[in-house]
């Protein structure tokens, strides 16, 4: 097995000061879910994240492995937790740029531009798996994560056929006046499109692949099925069983509302495939 020396000074090109231990793998911390999501995949050494309190909230697959530190708000990490944990890789992206100053104090930083860019971000999602399983000397693990995700994809997209029918606007509750709509630009989209299904909603949406917009704004979607994703706010269930508004809107009343399992809507591969599996089973049993 190559040493971590080895493995971060091929990836990295650069010369890494320090004791590294021959013949282990290189440890990771990482402030973003979504890199983490793909290391946990394929089967990476992760050491430490940001808000470990979320991940079961809002990232959930993988499975976060036990003993992985907190080193709390991404954009406000705890450097003391992070330097005593001493990891050989820090993964960051572009959003977290202010802080890796501080980050490169304890080891070496990567940062990988996938969302926020106002473009589909699948294509930078393929290249950063493949760039981290060359990080982490799992190379084959990485394209096997890439090939196995592509045919969860594809077998998909040949159990579907309800939901082909109607458009399909998938969202998360912000408060009790807005929700926040996925469409272009974001891993949600790019998921629809491989399962060749179709978005209802026709508005702008921001780099990040969504757009806010106040409740009053839902009319505007047809005929489509509306997918809530989980959380939904507790004073915000409360609200919608009581408010004319809601329960006036066309899908309430029509029965076309699903609430779902929620899905990372800034993820990897590993989002994409829980989708692919949470419309399978919508499909099977609701829709």
């Amino acid at each position: 097995m190559r040493s971590r020396r080895a493995l971060l000074l091929a990836a990295l090109g650069a010369t890494i000061s320090g004791p590294v231990q021959a013949g282990t793998a290189p440890r990771f911390a990482s402030l973003d879910h979504g890199l983490a999501q793909t290391l946990i995949a394929i089967g990476a050494d992760l050491a430490a994240i940001a808000q470990v309190p979320y991940w079961d909230v809002w990232t959930i697959e993988p499975p976060l492995p036990p003993g992985v530190a907190n080193l709390g708000v991404s954009r406000e990490p705890n450097m003391e937790s992070l330097a005593r944990l001493a990891p050989d890789l820090i993964l960051s992206t572009p959003y977290l740029e202010g802080v890796r100053h501080q980050l490169e104090r304890v080891a070496p930083v990567v940062s990988f531009p996938i969302h926020a860019l106002g473009t589909s971000p699948y294509a930078n999602i393929l290249a950063a798996t493949r760039r981290l399983g060359e990080l982490a000397g799992r190379e084959a693990a990485a394209n096997a994560l890439i090939a196995r995700t592509e045919a969860t994809l594809a077998a998909t997209r040949g159990r579907l056929t309800r939901l082909r029918e109607r458009p399909i606007v998938p969202m998360h509750f912000v408060d009790t006046r807005h929700v926040r709509i996925y469409g272009a630009n974001g891993i949600i989209q790019d998921t629809l499109d491989r399962l060749d299904l179709r978005n209802g909603w026709h508005g702008p949406t921001n780099g990040w692949g969504f757009a806010t917009a106040g409740i009053e704004r839902l009319v505007e979607i047809g005929d489509a099925w509306v997918l809530v994703f989980d959380p939904v706010p507790p004073d915000v269930a409360a609200w919608l069983a009581g408010s004319p508004l809601w329960q006036g809107l066309p899908f309430v009343r029509e029965g076309r509302m699903r609430r779902l399992p929620n899905v990372h809507a800034f993820g990897t591969l590993p989002a994409a495939a829980r989708l692919a599996r949470l419309l399978v089973a919508l499909e099977r049993d609701h829709a």
